[in-house]
């Protein structure tokens, strides 16, 4: 089975999330000859051990343009390709499912949303007319997946004519690599952290929400309690961050940037270290780290985007309203004082190896893409 990934937007760290480990997973556990067509965006380094089979295809920049180019790709490459994967509901997308279909007629399209509330809301927004083209191109598919199950219950009420095809399929763990690198959960290693993962200072990850909410949380600087953010630092930015040291002297070893951690295996350390991870974003389409946080036993308190509110519904946490500073000071403080915070952090583990595990959502997808060979 030849399977390609046409996303020419794909990075070295998009390899170990979907754009990747879909492809990957699917070679290692059910042989699929699997690729991820992109320019030569990076060395892609992943490829020689984290997802070591994968191939990149790469994509010359006839016109730097991701809809011609990708174009210009499947006209060279459709009738090799026995499912095409795609993302999105935009303009390259559409492109791709109407180039592909026309060149490979019994191939099968896959159109994987990657979506946030902000789909459906859009859809309410439509008129008859752009209603009727977007149901055309869901023609096109063979599946749709959708990663949230609220939104995945939503899309299909919404887009009755699609729904036979649309399918769940989340995003994952791989539970494999943990074994591998000796990445576990193990509560009694954990310290007094909370972690954020995120683009510090990033317009929709709203960092000021999450400082101003941890200098608020009464005599935080007396409490054992650090907030550690990882992720690289937008320009800029550090001035905000020495103004708040000023405004909060107290808390300037409290409050610790560790900016971008390249290493993956050290980035999972501080997952472990952490007992509460939170993120402020304004948006997420998924929230890759909302993942790997709860796998490894941080309990989440966040905004509500993403995934977050379906694990806290779940495993326990918190989901705060955007821009609600005392909301989230609430909340944070109520979870470092919880005696019972080792409960949450056992069952967010849990909920994870049940619902997030690369191998059985993987094992859906490839039972789901041989249906429609049968």
């Amino acid at each position: 089975m030849r399977y390609c990934v046409l996303y020419l937007k794909t990075k070295n760290v998009n390899l170990v999330k979907d754009m990747g480990m879909i492809p990957y997973k699917l070679f290692r556990l059910f042989g699929y000859d699997s690729s991820v067509a992109s320019y030569e965006n990076d060395d892609f380094t992943y490829l020689k051990e984290e997802v070591a089979g994968l191939k990149v295809d790469l994509v010359k920049k006839v016109f730097n343009n991701y809809t011609i180019d990708g174009m210009l790709y499947l006209i060279k490459k459709a009738r090799k390709i026995d499912v095409l994967q795609i993302f999105h509901t935009t303009l390259s997308s559409v492109v791709y499912a109407y180039t592909y279909k026309i060149l490979n007629p019994k191939g099968k399209l896959y159109i994987k949303l990657d979506c946030s509330h902000k789909l459906p809301e859009r859809i309410n927004t439509l008129n008859k007319i752009q209603f009727k083209m977007l149901n055309n191109f869901f023609d096109k598919a063979d599946l749709i997946s959708v990663e949230q199950n609220n939104l995945f219950i939503k899309l299909k009420e919404m887009m009755p004519r699609q729904s036979k095809k649309m399918i769940r399929v989340s995003n994952g763990i791989d539970y494999d690599y943990y074994m591998e690198n000796n990445i576990y959960y193990d509560y009694a290693e954990k310290e007094n952290i909370i972690l954020n993962v995120a683009r510090i200072g990033a317009p929709e990850k709203n960092t000021e929400m999450l400082l101003e909410a941890f200098s608020k949380i009464k005599n935080i600087d007396k409490l054992n309690w650090k907030l550690i953010c990882v992720g690289e630092i937008e320009k800029g930015y550090n001035k905000y961050i020495e103004t708040f040291y000023e405004k909060y002297p107290k808390l300037k070893e409290k409050v610790i940037f560790k900016g971008t951690i390249d290493d993956r295996n050290a980035l999972f350390e501080e997952y472990r270290k952490a007992k509460i991870f939170c993120l402020t974003s304004m948006f997420e389409s998924f929230g890759f780290a909302f993942i790997e946080a709860a796998s490894l036993g941080d309990v989440i308190v966040s905004t509500d985007v993403g995934i977050a509110k379906e694990i806290v519904e779940k495993a326990g946490g918190a989901v705060v309203p955007s821009e609600n500073i005392e909301e989230l000071t609430l909340k944070l403080t109520e979870f470092m004082e919880k005696s019972s915070l080792k409960e949450y952090a056992d069952k967010s583990s849990d909920l994870c190896k049940e619902d997030f595990d690369w191998n059985k959502i993987i094992t859906y997808l490839d039972k789901s893409i041989k249906s429609l060979f049968s």
